[in-house]
């Protein structure tokens, strides 16, 4: 990750050497400002990185840039004449902090990600609309909403669970059953959550991870229930996700 460097007048640094300090510099710099105004307090890069990690626990990077800031101090508090740098970054540790840069202030959100058409369902509707969309065009997830009002998340397991419910009862299964019917044999712990467009793709990864039972996430312009759905992610939307 760093090259040595001897201050010896026999060994300047090169070119690309002065090159890869300077971006490395510049990157962290840049991550350091956007902390900076994110958390609104004057305080060292490791105390951001900290705090910022404590308050985004879906954050990834706050180790690597631990190491990195011990690497910056070092680079500029131990330079004692131009350009006599103690070590010089090799291209994989400035790649990698550019790459942090970028997926900091520029991070894949859900809104550039996932905006689609959602399918919204009426409570009562009946069951039918849902097993054709199923069937016809491979959906599994269907918000419930009358007008503003959401009622839940229909899904291919709640749907499984009712007409399971059904055959053990011996009841003859009535496909005109409307929707409300059938949304309490859903999980009986909240299998949705609600995200606003600005949130980063990488949140909602860690939202699947910490809640097995979260089966879809609906996105809104702000992350209200009541305004217009503009798209949906589902577990496997971000299965493996990397910026």
């Amino acid at each position: 990750m760093l090259a040595p460097f001897s201050d010896s007048p026999n060994s300047p640094l090169s070119p690309d050497e002065i090159t890869r300090v300077e971006r490395f510099i510049a990157a962290y710099n840049a991550i350091d400002n956007r902390l900076g105004q994110i958390l609104g307090a004057e305080q060292t890069f490791r105390s951001s990185v900290d705090q910022f990690a404590r308050q985004n626990p879906w954050w990834r990077d706050a180790e690597t840039l631990r190491l990195f800031a011990t690497i910056r101090n070092f680079l500029v508090h131990e330079k004692q004449l131009p350009f006599d740098y103690p070590v010089v970054p090799g291209e994989a540790a400035v790649r990698e902090i550019e790459a942090i840069r970028q997926r900091f202030l520029r991070p894949a959100t859900l809104g550039e990600e996932f905006r689609r058409e959602v399918l919204v369902l009426h409570p009562r509707a009946p069951l039918q609309n849902a097993l054709e969309l199923i069937a016809q065009r491979g959906l599994s997830r269907f918000p419930i909403y009358e007008n503003e009002r959401f009622f839940g998340l229909l899904t291919e397991n709640g749907v499984a669970r009712f007409l399971a419910a059904q055959v053990v009862a011996r009841r003859n299964f009535d496909a005109q059953t409307p929707i409300e019917n059938v949304l309490p044999r859903e999980t009986k712990r909240r299998n949705y959550r609600f995200a606003a467009t600005k949130t980063p793709v990488s949140q909602a990864a860690y939202w699947f991870a910490q809640n097995t039972f979260l089966e879809a996430i609906l996105i809104s312009e702000n992350g209200e229930q009541s305004r217009e759905l503009i798209g949906i992610v589902t577990r496997g939307d971000v299965a493996g996700w990397s910026d």
